[in-house]
Formats: structure tokens, C-alpha cells, sequence
């Protein structure tokens, strides 16, 4: 592995921010995801616990030569997360794209089927969650956004039971650990501790 990039079983971490304050515009993640291209697609779905152990996970670089010595039969994938706040349905919306090391952009049946199993029944039963592809308004390029029409709604019911339980009540934590993993982006556990005003300046273990 290169220079700065620890690989810790079968995660590879580099010690960067997960989310980058980018001032007034949005809060900004990328990584590169590994996939084993030898697994035959009978045997993921005959043990779909099999899927977690052909993914490596390489946090934010620079270069993307950095991963590009993988094995022939791996593809990396690059996935760019942006946090922006809606003024019309006053909550934040998480828009995300990906594209192969070559540039090539993700299609949205190919982001579709990268959909954890688990989460795509939850996609189908309503609009709030459901993963389209619209202009990015700051940027006006082409990303994919989970719609945030009843963000407000699903957030209210979770802040209620974690203040009712005396938990963790940051909201962009709150708000991210439930509609990230849908589309591959996870928080550390060391996020639970934070302060809200510590969140963009934390760094993933």
C-alpha cells in the first residue's frame, strides 16, 4: 500500500477528516471501494453475508493511483458523499455519485443493485428514501440523491426516542447513520461521542 494508508484486516484507513466542511457550500466524503470480481453472482446470493468480505474500503485520497495497483480481479470504486441543506424541506439531503477509476460514471441500475439487500424492500415501499439521479445545485452535475421529503418525519420519531432514552442526540449523526448505510456510507462508532460542534473536525480511527 502506499505512504499514509494502514490497512487493518480488511479495511484501509487514512487518517482524514469523514466529512469536509466546505464553508457555506456542503460537507464533502469520498472513498474507494474494492470489489472481488471473481465471486460468482449465484454464490452472493446464495450467502448474502458473503458481500462483506469482498470489499476493502479506502478513505479519502488525493490520488487516485494510490489504489489503482489492485488485483485484476478487483475494480475499485469511487464514491463521493456531499451533505447540502434543502431550504424547501428545511432538512439535509445527502446527494452521492461514483465512477470506476476510469472515469466511468456508475448507471443508476448499477448504484441500485450496490444496494445492500436489506435496504432495497425499504426503497420500494415509499418516496422519502427513494434513490434518483438530479442536478447537483451548487455544482449542476449529475448526482444521485436519496429524496428528503419525509426526513423531517422519520427524524422527529428518532430524536424523540433518544432523548426519551437519554442517548445521543446529534442530529447529522442521527441523520447520516440512518440514510447512509443505504447507499455504502458508514460512520465510526467515536462519532456517537461527539459534540455537534466536533463533528467536521473528527478524524476516523
Amino acid at each position: 500500500p502506499s505512504e499514509g494508508i494502514k490497512r487493518r484486516e480488511q479495511v484501509v484507513t487514512l487518517h482524514t477528516p469523514i466529512l469536509k466542511d466546505l464553508g457555506d457550500g456542503y460537507l464533502s466524503k469520498t472513498h474507494f471501494q474494492v470489489t472481488n470480481k471473481s465471486i460468482s453472482p449465484d454464490l452472493k446470493k446464495e450467502n448474502g453475508s458473503t458481500e462483506q468480505t469482498l470489499l476493502t474500503h479506502v478513505e479519502e485520497s488525493s490520488d487516485d493511483s494510490q489504489v489503482a495497483g489492485v488485483c485484476a480481479t478487483e475494480e475499485v470504486i469511487r464514491y463521493e458523499y456531499h451533505v447540502l441543506y434543502s431550504s424547501s424541506y428545511q432538512v439535509p439531503v445527502l446527494y452521492f455519485r461514483a465512477c470506476f477509476l476510469d472515469g466511468r460514471p456508475l448507471t443508476l441500475d448499477e448504484i441500485w443493485k450496490s444496494v445492500h439487500v436489506c435496504y432495497q424492500a425499504r426503497l420500494q415501499e415509499g418516496p422519502w428514501d427513494t434513490i434518483t439521479q438530479q442536478e447537483h445545485p451548487l455544482l449542476g452535475q449529475p448526482f444521485f440523491v436519496l429524496h428528503p421529503c419525509r426526513t423531517n418525519e422519520f427524524m422527529c420519531s428518532i430524536l424523540a426516542g433518544s432523548q426519551k432514552d437519554n442517548r445521543h442526540r446529534n442530529y447529522i449523526v442521527l441523520w447520516l447513520s440512518t440514510v447512509g448505510p443505504v447507499v455504502g456510507l458508514t460512520l465510526p462508532l467515536s462519532y456517537a461521542k461527539l459534540e455537534p460542534e466536533e463533528n467536521t473536525n473528527a478524524e476516523i480511527d
